[in-house]
């Protein structure tokens, strides 16, 4: 942004003047038009328009102030605070260095230092706290003995000199200054030879800015010119001292102007980003100080001058344009449209201000809406952007962060962390090389590497005639060079592409091209190089008659104690496929429902129905009645096969339903294979039809077609192999599409099928006992469910198996590791995929590193997997975007919903018919994720798990991924959830047996300690809950409505304290099953509205028969309404007064009292003289 005070300097030189006419019209007067100073005047002529109307331009006159203590301006008040915050630090040091060619007179080079010191007031004032304020103490110029620190290194040479050299310059820069008794300037001179060195200064940011260095600088070479020549010092006296200055900026600030102009910057940065979104390659740490790195770009002449053109077309200065292009460019690599950069302006309005030394430096916060489609509508807005925050630029940074309650954190700069400038304002660039000259000597500036990072990113750019000059410096301990080379690549490719889109009049900014043809080739055709033949014609229950043909007798499936050998289940399918296409027609495309809980009815009734041409519709009858009517009615369905025990749900219904357990009622039919031709049966037809979760509240069925299925099944065979040694343990719900995955693959290739029972895969003991007398060698686990066998001591003990796949959500690292441990010689494998792309996409074997989490992987045969952004453009490897998926495996799309299909499965932009591994499709998953630097995909969680707290967009995984990496973590999920009216980041997590006995008070604690030192405080949950057991879904996955809302007791609405007994016992074991204090929970509370859940409701139950030795029945917790009518109930069910628990007592004696019961039977045995009334038999 250019400073306004130097554009009206540089027309007050060529004789241009300016006054405000009539109407507030700007009018300019000049003898000799200067065409490129007219159109510097046009760009900025609102904000000399401001500056003339504004106060800002009125003189600062000396305080008359009489104490040495003064304020502190608000720019140091920051930095004081800093320092306070974090001790004497580095981080503000601000030096400088040159190489010295020459005999540097080092007593002239004494003096001339020595009168600024005396000239400028800043150098020699201290700060200290007075009265709970901070105060700026100035001292004589006696106070402080001043001397050059001479360093001789002319001993040494070659590499010697170079690392001493390197050594002193390091430890100079790095020396913090002590604010309370330091000299703000330290000088010293390191002698390479006797005509040769290195000049270096250094001052703190506290007393000095950028256009301080050049006035330092400036001063220094005058004084030493004529001390030198042994004149006297020639430099005008300072009518006004810094000191005058910060006074001068309270009392302006407080004349409404500070209100004003906030109320534009808290509209205008509310719900700000607190931090950027852009790729970290190393973690974020608290307060350590962090070193520079920098990477040079450089852009043609010819396209600077294109670019300034174009800024001119846009009526956008340079620097305007610049930043716009900017933020696109950080736009494409962090996911986000709201785009946040600093940018330092001057803030030196007054001519006599000019020679100060002293920090007035502000800094702006240009908050960008990169989401335009229109490129002369986004540079419409970031013109409009700048002015306004021209027109506000007052507002110190600091009361801006005061004001809008940044938090405060030592890993992040606040409300920005990527800094923009340019080097027009100021004489010094970092990075930059020039060169001095004084009698006898040339300075040429010196660059070191001990520079410490004060941002994440700080890029300066100059545009001129001669060319575009990019300077990166980014922290070190965040970024690697390679990523942020990758920025400025990408920059110079926008600015390129945007002076060809400008040259073709295209005005489309989404189509900004960013990515070079090698990277987007690497993107579209290397990662997705997947390309394998296989049998496209083939419909997947060939494959089975084929096993049937060749090895009849082989066992194919085994439930409890039934087998079915191939023969057999080809025999018995072959009955009911034909009896389905004679009794009820049924042809290619045609839905037959399968309502049945495991056996081998169930397996018989799937492959009968892609015997009949048919697609198989899984109807879980589990499920409640109306969910099944709607997906009957929503399928036309024209007959559901069931089993004898399901049949009455069946025929609820609506429509025919037949038993395929009634196995008479099939005999009469053909037990022949019925070839797909005579069927018009292709690969292109349904397979089956799986109902999943839908946004409207209706589920939503996904079409998959043979060929899809067929393709999945081979690239797995082909992967992992499958012999009929294979013992394949059938365990997944069938409305899950992994069940599917489970029945083809092992019947496709002549393996054996162990059905488990049902209800069994929720039964790690029966699972363990079931792998280990079957032999199973494969199987597959949700990642929650593995995690509880992981537990379970039997487990250890299967070591038949062989693979143990692993999908449906993301698998944590926790797993992996202990995994390992249980079975060191079984392969696990993470597999991911959506049921709109037949079951997996991806594939990871798990032997890998986990120590950056763990990855889904690469795509399997004839998939493609794209990372794109909201506009459809590849994004850079790295970073974030929605995955998209191609190829084979997509499945036809939603049965009768025809536009949310077009919605989901799109047009492929990149589609090329001649590429042979490309897909006219694509599937939009809603998935986040990124590709690695090693070729790895990471998924990144959903799109609608991206949250955004107090303004901050944070990663739900990485959170996930620290909490569950913890020793005392089993498994972990974060949340974000509304807790007193705000939203909080809740940890849900499951501790680990070796959580080193902490009690849950002290294991969270602990846990929490562990995560301030892993994350950034934005970052750690406030709130950690434990939990004993994931609830679950169907489905087996980790039912998020089901996990405990934390808390809760904010909810139950006015406080109740427990009267009776009963009430007072029931609030103890409510507080301890939800972890909740038990003073705040009322009466009126709802168990599950303080966060329990059906499994909690159990352990309820069993707390109460211990607690009261009442048996209620669960229904009883859904039923009362809050704790008090659960108190009520307890009451009820065992009389009014509470009756104590049954302990055991000492036994003194072998004679013990009988019950009242005992007694009244003792007496009718004592009349009667024995009786046989009263035997149990």
């Amino acid at each position: 942004m250019e400073n306004i005070k130097k554009l009206i300097a540089d027309c007050a030189e060529a004789q241009f003047s300016f006054e405000l006419a009539e109407n507030d019209q700007l009018k300019i007067n000049f003898e000799e038009a200067i065409p490129e100073l007219i159109q510097r005047i046009k760009d900025n002529k609102e904000g000399i328009l401001y500056y003339l109307r504004s106060d800002g331009y009125k003189k600062v006159v000396k305080a008359t102030q009489t104490d040495q203590k003064h304020n502190l301006s608000y720019a140091q008040q920051r930095l004081w605070f800093i320092d306070n915050l974090k001790g004497s630090t580095q981080e503000y040091n601000m030096p400088m260095a040159f190489d010295v060619t020459g005999e540097l007179n080092i007593a002239v080079l004494k003096k001339a230092f020595h009168t600024i010191i005396a000239r400028h007031e800043i150098l020699r004032t201290t700060y200290h706290e007075h009265d709970g304020l901070a105060v700026q103490q100035l001292k004589g110029i006696d106070a402080f003995a001043f001397d050059i620190q001479e360093v001789d290194l002319t001993n040494l040479s070659g590499d010697s000199l170079q690392t001493a050299l390197k050594g002193h310059i390091d430890e100079l820069i790095g020396q913090p200054f002590d604010l309370s008794q330091d000299l703000m300037l330290r000088v010293s001179y390191i002698k390479r030879t006797n005509d040769s060195g290195v000049l270096l200064f250094n001052m703190h940011h506290i007393a000095s800015d950028g256009w301080s260095m050049e006035v330092i600088l400036k001063e220094l070479f005058t004084l030493y010119h004529s001390y030198i020549a042994g004149m006297p010092n020639p430099l005008p006296a300072l009518s006004i001292q810094y000191s005058d200055y910060a006074l001068w900026q309270k009392q302006y600030l407080s004349n409404g102007v500070l209100e004003q102009q906030l109320a534009y910057w808290e509209k205008q940065l509310d719900d700000l980003p607190v931090v950027h979104s852009l790729p970290l390659d190393k973690p974020r740490t608290e307060g350590t100080a962090s070193r520079v790195g920098i990477v040079h770009g450089q852009l043609s002449s010819a396209l600077a001058k294109e670019l300034i053109n174009i800024a001119k077309m846009y009526q956008l200065t340079p620097f305007m344009l610049l930043h716009g292009m900017l933020s696109l460019l950080l736009a494409k690599h962090s996911n986000s449209n709201d785009i946040v950069i600093g940018t330092p302006i001057a803030n030196r309005l007054q001519s006599e201000l000019e020679p100060l030394i002293g920090f007035f430096a502000n800094t702006l916060v240009l908050r960008a809406d990169t989401s335009f489609v229109a490129m002369d509508e986004y540079f419409a807005h970031i013109r409009a952007l700048h002015l306004d925050a021209q027109s506000n630029q007052d507002v110190p940074f600091e009361q801006l962060v005061e004001r809008l309650k940044i938090p405060r954190s030592q890993s992040h700069s606040p409300l920005f962390q990527v800094l923009l400038t340019t080097n027009s304002d100021y004489a010094l660039t970092p990075g930059s090389e020039q060169a001095f000259k004084l009698p006898n000597v040339e300075l040429q500036t010196y660059q070191s590497d001990y520079i410490h990072a004060k941002f994440d990113l700080d890029i300066d750019i100059s545009i001129s005639d001669s060319g575009v000059a990019l300077v990166w410096e980014y922290d070190t301990s965040i970024f690697m060079e390679q990523r942020i080379q990758v920025l400025n690549d990408h920059f110079c490719k926008l600015l390129n592409g945007l002076a060809c889109m400008v040259a073709e009049g295209n005005n489309d900014l989404p189509s900004l091209p960013m990515l070079s043809q090698e990277e987007a080739h690497y993107l579209l055709n290397e990662v997705n190089d997947t390309v394998v033949p296989y049998a496209k014609d083939m419909c997947i229950h060939e494959l089975i008659e084929e096993q049937a043909s060749l090895h009849p007798e082989r066992a194919a499936v085994v439930f409890d104690d039934e087998v079915l050998s191939y023969a057999e289940l080809n025999r018995r399918a072959n009955q009911v496929a034909h009896y389905l296409r004679e009794e009820h027609h049924i042809k290619p495309d045609d839905i037959v429902g399968l309502c049945a809980e495991r056996s081998v009815e169930m397996v018989v009734g799937i492959v009968a129905i892609l015997k009949a041409g048919g697609a198989y519709l899984p109807l879980d009858p589990s499920y409640p009645v109306s969910r099944l009517s709607y997906m009957v009615e929503d399928a036309a369905l024209r007959v559901v096969l069931t089993q004898g025990s399901n049949i009455e749900i069946a025929e609820r219904l609506g429509t025919p339903a037949v038993a395929l357990d009634k196995h008479a009622q099939f005999s009469t039919y053909d037990i022949t294979n019925g070839p797909k031709s005579q069927l018009g049966l292709t690969a292109n037809h349904l397979a089956y039809v799986i109902y999943t979760s839908g946004s409207t509240g209706k589920p939503k069925g996904v079409m998959v077609e043979h060929q899809a299925l067929f393709n999945r099944i081979h690239w797995m065979h082909n992967k992992y192999g499958m012999t009929h040694r294979d013992n394949v343990l059938q365990k997944t719900p069938y409305s899950f599409d992994v069940s599917v995955w489970e029945f083809v693959w092992t019947l496709a290739y002549g393996a054996k099928l162990v059905v488990a029972r049902p209800d069994g895969h929720k039964d790690p003991e029966y699972l363990c006992r079931l792998i280990q007398q079957s032999q199973i060698t494969k199987l597959h686990f949700v990642p929650s469910m593995l995690g509880l066998i992981l537990e379970n001591k039997q487990f250890s003990h299967c070591h038949s198996l062989e693979q143990v796949f692993c999908s449906g959500e993301a698998l944590q690292q926790s797993h992996v590791e202990e995994f390992r441990k249980v079975l060191p010689s079984t392969q696990l494998h993470n597999l991911y995929g959506p049921t709109e792309a037949a079951i997996d996409v991806s594939y990871w074997d798990c032997s890998g590193d986990i120590s950056k989490g763990v990855p889904i992987g690469k795509p399997i045969d004839n998939i493609q997997l794209l990372i794109l952004d909201p506009n459809l453009n590849l994004v850079p490897k790295g970073s974030v975007g929605e995955l998209h998926i191609g190829g084979d495996g997509l499945a036809r799309g939603y049965l009768n919903q025809e536009q949310l299909t077009s919605e989901r499965f799109i047009h492929n932009p990149f589609y090329d018919e001649g590429q042979g591994s490309c897909s006219p499709r694509l599937y939009k998953t809603g998935d986040l994720a990124r590709l690695r630097a090693d070729g790895e995909i990471e998924y990144q969680g959903r799109i609608d798990h991206q949250v955004k707290i107090r303004g901050l967009r944070i990663e739900l995984g990485e959170v996930e991924h620290q909490l569950s990496g913890l020793h005392s973590v089993d498994s972990a999920l974060v949340l974000a959830k509304e807790v007193a009216g705000s939203t909080q980041l809740v940890g849900y997590f499951k501790p680990s047996h070796n959580h080193g006995g902490f009690d849950q008070k002290n294991l969270i604690e602990n846990i929490q300690k562990e995560l301030n030192g892993d994350l950034p405080a934005h970052m750690v949950p406030s709130i950690l809950i434990a939990i004993d057991e994931w609830p679950l879904t169907a489905n087996g996955k980790v039912d998020r409505k089901a996990l405990p809302e934390p808390e809760g007791s904010a909810l139950q609405g006015e406080y109740v304290a427990p009267v009776t007994e009963v009430e007072q016992k029931l609030v103890d074991i409510w507080s301890a099953l939800l972890n909740i204090p038990s003073d705040t929970i009322s009466t009126t509370a709802n168990f599950f509205t303080l966060g329990g859940h059906s499994l909690l409701s159990i352990r309820l139950m069993s707390e109460i028969r211990q607690q009261f030795a009442v048996a209620l029945p669960v229904q009883a917790v859904f039923d009362a309404e809050n704790l008090a009518a659960l108190a009520t109930r307890i009451n009820q069910s065992q009389g009014s007064d509470m009756r104590p628990a049954v302990e055991a007592v000492a036994r003194t004696s072998s004679i013990q009292p009988v019950s009242f019961a005992q007694r009244r039977l003792w007496f009718i045995d004592q009349l009667q003289g024995g009786s046989a009334e009263d035997i149990m038999p």
